[in-house]
């Protein structure tokens, strides 16, 4: 059904039927990006849907560089582009290679595990990488009693606190601002203004924000138990996209965020207007590639990833045509 959307919306399923375009949007993307897209989710299953390009001439990938880094590596057989070239994870600019290799050399035998949350460049230097809804599972699977981690430094004292394995920090100054944000008091203060509400927190927030969280979790598995749990509320911190979608989706929920200003300037680059832009002209500055030697060690990576990790069903939203 596509009545209940805007002109630009309907010129972009138009111009992607025309191109045999997958669109690909990340959890944070404006709405009405979202609404345009095949698939909507978090980074691992946007990577894995990446991957299943059967069909298609191209992939258009609403989300920032690491992202689209990471479809041109698992599928080099056709183009990925993005539509805002400018939309850079701050995060993953904590750590780059050098980092890691002198974090390596300081703890030999150690191995590398860098979040999904690095550009193409770092991730040479993983020995795996994880995201974080597989970052326990991925680390507890190496075997080992010291990893090197980053560059959430967050993340890596949720990963420290589950599993019991000393966390080397790539990078203790790394954080996502965004997640930044949250603070112990104003989930508090929500809790005792919605009772019945279950708090779900991502692992990016701080220590004591996850301390109060009933579920620490990635934006993927927040879809899943607001669709699956029986409560009515939910007190929400991530960035707003995701409150937003779960808002859309469950009309008869109340999805409550736990800070309303918790907006990712980067990933708000993002525009229709931009998409259409993208399917229309196929602007070469906007091709977003990953030299091959490069590309194959970042597979492999993944692949130890897939190795330690049992394969949950990709979620998906439905696409509009």
């Amino acid at each position: 059904m596509t009545s209940d959307l805007n002109d630009i919306q309907r010129e972009v399923l138009a111009l992607k039927r025309e191109r045999g375009a997958l669109v690909l949007a990340h959890n944070y993307q404006l709405l009405g990006v979202q609404r345009v897209a095949d698939f909507v989710g978090d980074s691992l299953q946007l990577a894995r849907k990446s991957a299943q390009v059967s069909g298609y001439n191209m992939i258009v990938f609403a989300g920032v560089r690491f992202m689209a880094e990471m479809a041109a590596v698992l599928a080099p057989e056709v183009p990925v582009y993005i539509p805002a070239p400018d939309a850079l994870c701050p995060l993953a600019a904590f750590v780059d290679g050098e980092k890691a290799r002198k974090c390596r050399a300081q703890h030999p035998g150690a191995p590398v595990v860098l979040y999904v949350n690095t550009t193409a460049e770092a991730k040479t230097e993983a020995d795996v990488i994880c995201t974080s809804s597989n970052a326990v599972e991925v680390v507890e699977s190496l075997g080992t009693d010291t990893v090197i981690f980053g560059p959430d430094a967050n993340l890596a004292e949720y990963v420290r606190r589950q599993t019991g394995v000393e966390v080397v920090d790539v990078e203790p100054r790394g954080h996502c601002y965004v997640h930044r944000q949250f603070d112990v008091a104003q989930v508090e203060l929500l809790r005792e203004e919605h009772p019945g509400a279950l708090v779900l927190v991502h692992p990016e927030c701080s220590p004591e924000v996850q301390d109060v969280a009933d579920i620490v979790c990635s934006t993927g598995k927040m879809v899943k138990v607001v669709a699956e749990s029986r409560a009515r509320e939910f007190i929400v911190a991530t960035e707003v996209g995701l409150v937003e979608r779960l808002q859309a989706a469950h009309p008869d929920k109340t999805i409550i965020p736990a800070h309303p200003g918790a907006v990712c300037r980067q990933m708000k680059k993002t525009t229709l207007e931009k998409v259409v832009h993208v399917l229309r002209e196929l602007p070469e500055e906007n091709l977003v590639t990953v030299p091959p030697e490069r590309a194959e060690r970042i597979r492999r990576a993944l692949e130890r990833m897939e190795l330690t990790v049992h394969r949950p069903p990709v979620a998906s939203v439905v696409a509009h045509h």
